[in-house]
């Protein structure tokens, strides 16, 4: 739980309390084809954590005399609609707003507003698509804004002319606990995601003004179309995990523009990375009954347990199997409920038996150093050796023939596993407390216990699974693996097809990150053949740049799928051999070896560049 300063705390109960808002009701008024708008800027009382919980002093724009309410009101208009505003600044310093301009121009000069002053402006609303705007009393970038100007920030969304179909729109935001002082001081580092970690402050991820579990439940039918628009206004990476189901990217965009894709060039994805100041339109389908969640794949945006310098904190006071115990921040709930239209026909007696498998979870003593390893052992007719693999098991299955997996757990705690990119029953989705329908809940599987996993794969591709408890000592430590869907028949060839699981070398602060979990792990590939690379990241929350090169460069390679799913045919076309991959993505590419005896090279870096992990590939 979070904990304010003492003096933010007391200033809070003497302000007027700040509203969240669910960005179904645009602010404004409509008179013909224009939109008149009067907002105001003030600061006031905030319970990200919902009614019971902490209030805390924060700034935040209100439309008219309405309160002020996190996000900011939300503005919505019709492609071609004129906007007349006027803002008020009730704060004590300067208010710099931005995004109070046309969309589509090459530039968009910021409103700059005294103190206790109002400014109008009037502008065009430019072509349609999701943008937002935002603005700070600090003087700082979107990037680097803290403590009370964290949630100026709202969504500005254009329709085409005619309207859409309906949808959501979901705002991210965050609270730090930083200082004016302490910001200047980050925009003035190299790199400041390492000095924000060696401040230690106070964070909060949230959507459309709350954390986990007081965000919005939200509640669709089967076979219904579901359409949302996601704006993420925080200072950090969000990688966006749909469990159960892909969802199609209809478009991404920034401040000013909206970049649609072609139906044919739809991306489809379970997990979609958002920069800072960036935009997501996206569309999925409900196809199977229960709950299911959307959350960031960061660890320390979604652990009630964890700093966001990975250093431990006070656990979620909830306990047992409840969802709220394990979760925090940006998660939204979807219940998918039934409706008999929609309902698939049972599938008979001629279903096929299902191949069973049995994971056992245990620790191997002193792995990392005194740190025990966490991971999964596969117990059945192949078990070769009672050492704990890291990563776990590659588990190779055939699209269309169900397995059942029987999750055994010989842990000193209990834990929750989830099947990522896998669609299947809600039940065995692996989110205790929540996963599951009315009193059919997944529970945690406590030491001692089994649990008994049961789904068909429906398609080929690249998966993974691995502990859902958010906690930083299970994940780093190896309970996760590989899972593999082939076709009926089809036969895994180690020769050619290769598996590559970027994680943690174990839970200690500064463990590296490691492939396949050696910092330099050593490849032979046979010459003169095409190879499959499946680039798996199960990292707690790292953003990685995976490049195969020569001396002389990246090689060419043939993008296949991301997350499973054929990439689309304008990016499907041979290129450099480099990819950035987010926590919770998976990259499948083909690669012709040369004939001849060469060494590549395997390079794990950060986006800046910073050195993880390199392994050395022998072609011969």
């Amino acid at each position: 739980m979070f904990v304010g300063s003492l003096a933010v705390i007391i200033l809070a109960s003497t302000l007027p309390n700040v509203t969240t808002n669910d960005n179904t009701k645009s602010a404004g008024t409509l008179d013909g084809n224009v939109l008149t708008l009067e907002l105001r800027a003030g600061t006031g009382a905030w319970q990200p954590q919902g009614e019971d919980g902490q209030a805390i002093t924060i700034e935040a724009f209100g439309e008219g005399v309405s309160p002020l309410s996190i996000p900011a009101p939300l503005i919505r208009v019709s492609e071609g609609t004129e906007v007349a505003a006027s803002v008020r600044n009730d704060l004590t310093t300067t208010l710099r707003v931005h995004g109070f301009c046309e969309r589509g121009l090459p530039s968009c000069t910021p409103l700059d507003i005294p103190a206790g002053e109002t400014r109008q402006t009037r502008f065009k609303s430019g072509p349609a698509g999701t943008y937002f705007y935002w603005a700070t009393s600090m003087g700082m970038p979107l990037q680097f804004r803290g403590a009370g100007d964290t949630q100026l920030s709202g969504a500005f969304i254009v329709d085409p002319p005619g309207g859409t179909a309906p949808d959501r729109v979901f705002v991210i935001t965050e609270w730090t606990s930083l200082t004016r002082a302490e910001l200047m001081a980050l925009a003035g580092q190299t790199d400041p995601g390492a000095a924000f970690l060696k401040l230690r402050p106070d964070v909060m991820f949230l959507i459309n003004g709350r954390a986990w579990p007081h965000t919005e439940r939200l509640q669709y039918r089967l076979a219904e179309a579901v359409r949302w628009r996601v704006i993420n206004l925080s200072t950090q990476v969000h990688p966006m995990h749909l469990h159960g189901f892909y969802f199609d990217v209809d478009s991404l965009g920034d401040f000013a523009r909206d970049n649609r894709f072609a139906p044919e060039q739809k991306p489809s994805v379970v997990t979609q990375v958002m920069q800072p100041g960036t935009t997501m339109a996206l569309t999925w389908k409900p196809e199977r009954e229960g709950n299911w969640l959307f959350h960031c794949h960061v660890m320390t945006h979604v652990s009630p347990t964890l700093h966001v310098d990975e250093s431990r904190k006070a656990a979620d006071a909830h306990g047992g199997h409840h969802a709220n115990f394990g979760m925090t921040g940006m998660v939204l709930g979807v219940t998918v409920v039934g409706s008999p239209a929609a309902r698939r026909a049972p599938r008979g007696d001629a279903t096929p038996a299902p191949r069973r498998l049995t994971l056992v979870m245990q620790t191997e003593e002193k792995r990392f150093g005194d740190a025990p390893a966490y991971g999964f052992i596969l117990d059945d007719a192949t078990a070769q050796s009672r050492h704990v693999p890291v990563p776990g098991p590659r588990l190779v299955l055939a699209r269309g023939e169900p397995v059942e997996i029987t999750l055994v757990n010989r842990l000193p705690e209990a834990t929750a596993i989830h099947w990522h990119g896998m669609e299947l029953e809600s039940y065995y989705d692996g989110v205790h407390g929540w996963s599951g329908a009315g009193l059919r809940v997944t529970p945690l599987i406590e030491p001692g216990d089994s649990f008994v996993v049961r789904f068909t794969p429906p398609r080929t591709g690249t998966f993974m699974y691995h502990t859902h408890n958010h906690d930083h000592t299970q994940l780093a430590s190896g309970l996760y693996g590989p899972m593999l869907v082939v076709e009926p028949g089809e036969t895994f060839d180690e020769a050619t097809d290769h598996v590559i699981v970027l994680g943690r070398n174990g839970p200690a602060r500064g463990a590296l990150t490691v492939i396949n979990n050696e910092v330099a792990p050593d490849f032979v590939w046979k010459a003169g053949a095409l190879h499959r690379l499946r680039l798996i990241n199960i990292t707690p929350g790292e953003i990685l740049s995976v490049t195969l090169q020569t001396a002389d460069g990246p090689v060419t390679w043939h993008p296949l799928t991301k997350d499973g799913a054929p990439v689309p045919p304008e990016r499907c076309k041979p290129g450099p051999a480099k990819q950035l991959i987010a926590v919770g993505e998976t990259y499948d590419f083909e690669f012709r070896t040369p004939p001849g005896r060469q060494t590549l090279w395997l390079e794990v870096r950060t986006p800046a560049g910073k050195w993880h992990a390199q392994g050395r590939v022998f072609v011969r």
